[in-house]
């Protein structure tokens, strides 16, 4: 089995999350980091610590730009 490219991962990888971070190190201190600096919510940890954070959310946070709508739901401009 074939491990999954970063770039189709919906979930930074651990390198990208040392660059985001850097210089932090422990794990705790990237989720505080992310959390409260950068305003990032984490969707969870994985055993080792690292912290899960999605990729569509860091690159709308890093760009500055609007949070993707809703693909479905409800239309409540009626």
């Amino acid at each position: 089995m074939r491990a999954e490219s970063p770039a189709l991962s919906p979930f930074l990888t651990e390198d990208e999350i040392n660059g985001l971070c850097k210089p932090l190190k422990q794990r705790f201190a990237q989720r505080r980091y992310i959390e409260r600096v950068l305003g990032i919510a984490v969707a969870g940890v994985r055993p080792d610590g690292l912290p899960l954070v999605g990729r569509t959310i860091v690159e709308e946070r890093l760009n500055n730009k609007a949070p993707s709508p809703a693909r479905r739901g409800f239309n409540w401009s009626k």
